[in-house]
This record gives structure tokens, sequence and C-alpha cells, in this order.
């Protein structure tokens, strides 16, 4: 996979939205034009999933919709991703893309005002990394952290944090979606210690697409439950395909 996905990358690049060819990466389209379409985070993009394998469910079991660039705590530019059960928000993730590395900078529980933000030891926002543009099975990214916890009570802790990504390859039953059977993948084990902070304990990513399989509890809370939300539909909202319904509602 590895060659593979470097390959993408270096034909999505381009040129640089400045022109020159050690400019940067292209922002004209977020935060970096080839990363994104490398991790499926092209704005607007909607994502729904059913909680069964097999077979769609109208309306869908989980909406995942891609934002627009926002500036985190005014500091540092992020691409919002806004997870919907049945209209209503339960979890927002604010990515970083960093030398085309994908990394997880805060997660957000609107219903309960909880939130886990991930630090450097000046405290700055730095993120926990997700992914590589060349990533492949058999790989671990441990990122020591501090991890800023607010309760939802007005109260807030920091504690110093180690965040782990393995990436493994994925089954044949959990590339296979009610969307597509996918060939190729990577599956992300995900852990935390001291506490869990409501990591996903399983995803399964397929490059230029984005992740075809979420395990995530949705929740703060470490132990709850989760229910494998397995890919569906993608819609471009705005787009005379994507239809009139919101994303996690469906469309006509």
């Amino acid at each position: 996979m590895r060659a593979w996905l470097l390959a993408v990358a270096v034909t999505a690049c381009g040129t640089s939205s400045t022109g020159g060819a050690d400019a940067g990466p292209d922002t004209s389209c977020g935060l970096d034009c080839a990363a994104q379409a490398t991790y499926g985070l092209v704005v607007n993009r909607c994502f729904e999933y059913s909680d069964d394998a097999t077979r769609k469910k109208d309306p869908p079991s989980l909406g995942v919709l891609v934002l627009p660039v926002f500036t985190l705590d005014n500091s540092l530019k992020v691409l919002p991703v806004e997870y919907r059960q049945a209209g209503q928000l339960k979890m927002r993730d604010s990515f970083v893309i960093k030398n085309g590395d994908l990394l997880l900078a805060r997660r957000e529980f609107p219903g309960t005002d909880q939130s886990v933000t991930y630090r450097d030891s000046s405290l700055v926002i730095s993120g926990v990394k997700w992914l590589q543009r060349d990533s492949a099975n058999g790989e671990t990214y441990t990122s020591a952290v501090k991890a800023l916890v607010v309760n939802g009570a007005g109260l807030s802790n920091s504690t110093d944090s180690s965040y782990r990504v393995t990436t493994a390859v994925p089954s044949a039953a959990e590339l296979k979606t009610p969307l597509n059977s996918y060939l190729d993948g990577l599956k992300l084990i995900t852990g935390e210690s001291p506490t869990d902070n409501g990591s996903d304990p399983r995803r399964v990513f397929v490059p230029n697409v984005g992740f075809v399989l979420i395990a995530s509890p949705l929740s703060l809370a470490p132990g709850t439950p989760t229910t494998p939300m397995s890919l569906q539909r993608i819609r471009d909202m705005g787009t005379p395909d994507a239809g009139s319904g919101d994303c996690s509602l469906g469309a006509p």
C-alpha cells in the first residue's frame, strides 16, 4: 500500500497554490488538497453509514460531514468533522494536516459540553497522529501529549497521556460495506492511557475514499458500547446529486 499512496499523493499535488514547486501544499480547498483527497476530507462531503454491514438504512444510522476550515482557539486552522444521528449532533472532531500527516487536535461532545484537546508540553495544541500519507500495515504511531479534558461542568484537567494508533490489515468482512466491497485498506486500532478519552477502538480506512467503517462510542466515557458503522453512501452537499436531506437524514 505504501508505494500506491505515495504515487497518489504525487499525482494529486500538482503545483502549490502559490505556484512554486517548494512553496508548500495547495491550500485552495482547505489545508492540503492532496492530503485531503487521500483521507477523504473533502469540504462539504457527507458520509452516511449503516449499523448493518450488509444493507443500507433509511434514514442512515450515522452521518459524518466535513466542514470548511475553522480556526481553533484563534490559533490553529483545522478541518471540523461532525457526526450526526437523526440530525442530532453527537460529536465533532477537529483535524490537522501536518506535512501530509493526519492528526486529531480536539474531540468535542456538544450535547454534554465535554471535550478533549491534545497539547504538547508547552500547552500548544499539537494533536495526535492517526495516519500518515504513506501509512502501511503493521505501523504504530504513539503521541505523547497532555490531554486537556473539559467535563461539562465548567471543570477541566490536564493529564500526561499516551495516544496510540496501530495499523493492521482489515478482514474482507470489514472491507465489505453496503456501498462497495473494497480490495485494500488499513484498520486503525486506537488506545489512550492512562485514561481513554472517547477514542475510537476501530476504524477502517480506504485511500481516496475515507473511513469505510467506524466503531466509535460517540462519548467521552471509556468503555461505552460501540456498534460498527459501515459506509452506505457518499454525498457532496450542495450539488444536485446530493438531494435535499441533511447529512444523516438521507435524501429523497
